[in-house]
């Protein structure tokens, strides 16, 4: 500005025209982040709408606790969403080789339309860094970015050393990916696209309670840049009404419909915390249609748990949970199942009423924040018990945002 301002608001356009951009807004202008739907009515609610667009969201678990089946479920339906932009996944564990197939067939994701699987093999860390941020984040049709995973990136240092040859905190992961998340913040804000980080929760003992003491790697950088955290439990097998069956139970392939994913978003910075968390029911015999996903199963798990579908003695009544007024069937009687196996036959003859349905009993759980939780006390349990370790447990020194240059712990 070539002289002084009178007014902010006058500084304000200044800046902005300077900028070429409205860095400077009124409060009222603040606009709402975007967000794309994963597609199911629990997913949504625990995540307070889906995946945020333009942000960087972190999947955090236990190895086969479903994150990469997850993540691929969220580009499914952010390519729905967006059919002209391109997905690329960041293949560095090599989880699509030999399973695309299944996984496509799962999630409903079409790898024959704009999707690009980045193969790492030989790569560095920083290559594969620079050519996503130099190279496809300028791109406009640039859609979801799915790194899986993070801890299975190697930094050049440690790949040019010698196996015999320790490099101490100089080879780390976490010193360029924290470089990395850092520049990616600004760089996704301004493309709007949506970026999925896997990392891997490992058990590193017992405390003298008993307790598994958990850690996850790449240090500080995945636990501070990201704006949503998903923890994901134990996955469990389905058969039927069953969703909770272990994998010990799993003898033979007909022992089970399906697999369900649990998980809690243990960190939210457009959002609270508070909705502790859901499933994501993915059934067999659904794989053939496009997507594995169980709607029924999942508006029949929100209506029973959080008690929005009525029940008197062994009757469930359904009704508009924001009026409590009844259903009527085709002969204008009240719709009523007699126990919840008919109820969810129910919702599933017809289709054109469950669609209506959910979507009511959606907008009810999202404008109430009824304290729904699809979750067990003791599945909560479980993974809040798995963040608080992580937490205590992170080794800060590995990266600190406020120097990325140093290189900590060298001598």
């Amino acid at each position: 500005m070539s002289e002084k301002a009178k007014s902010v608001l006058d500084a304000m356009k200044a800046i902005n025209n300077a900028r070429k951009n409205q860095v400077l807004t009124p409060g009222s202008l603040i606009p709402e982040c975007k967000r794309c739907s994963m597609g199911t009515m629990s997913a949504d609610y625990a995540l307070y709408g889906g995946i945020p667009e333009g942000k960087i969201t972190q999947f955090a678990g236990e190895s086969h606790s479903g994150k990469s089946l997850a993540a691929m479920f969220c580009m499914a339906k952010y390519q729905q969403k967006y059919p002209e932009k391109f997905n690329i996944y960041i293949d560095a564990e090599e989880t699509l080789v030999g399973q695309i197939e299944w996984m496509a067939k799962a999630t409903g994701l079409d790898v024959n339309h704009n999707f690009l699987r980045y193969d790492c093999t030989g790569l560095s860390a920083e290559e594969i860094f620079d050519d996503i941020y130099d190279n496809l984040m300028p791109c406009d049709d640039i859609g979801m970015i799915i790194i899986d995973s993070a801890p299975a990136l190697i930094s050049k240092d440690e790949l040019d050393a010698k196996i015999s040859e320790d490099k101490g905190q100089r080879a780390s992961i976490a010193k360029p990916l924290g470089r990395f998340t850092k520049k990616m913040v600004h760089a996704l804000a301004r493309q709007g696209n949506p970026m999925i980080v896997i990392n891997h929760t490992r058990p590193a003992g017992k405390t003298y309670t008993g307790a598994t003491i958990y850690t996850e790697p790449c240090g500080y950088a995945l636990n501070f840049f990201p704006t949503i955290k998903v923890r994901f439990g134990k996955r469990t097998f389905t058969k039927g009404d069953k969703i909770d069956i272990a994998q010990s139970l799993i003898k033979k392939p007909e022992d089970s419909d399906g697999i369900c994913l649990t998980f809690s978003v243990t960190k939210n910075k457009i959002g609270a915390c508070d909705r502790s968390g859901g499933k994501l029911i993915l059934r067999k015999d659904n794989y053939e249609g496009g997507a594995g996903v169980d709607l029924i199963s999942d508006l029949f798990e929100i209506i029973t748990t959080g008690k929005i579908a009525r029940l008197e003695g062994n009757t469930w009544y359904l009704e508009n949970p924001f009026t409590h007024e009844a259903y009527l069937d085709e002969n204008g009687d009240p719709i009523k199942c007699g126990s919840k196996e008919k109820l969810k036959i129910y919702l599933r003859e017809h289709p054109d009423f469950t669609k209506m349905y959910s979507e009511v009993v959606s907008d009810f759980v999202n404008k109430t924040g009824s304290g729904i939780s699809l979750l067990s006390d003791e599945e909560l349990k479980a993974i809040t018990d798995m963040e608080k370790s992580v937490d205590e447990n992170l080794d800060k020194s590995e990266y600190d945002p406020k120097d990325d240059d140093e290189d900590k712990g060298e001598e």
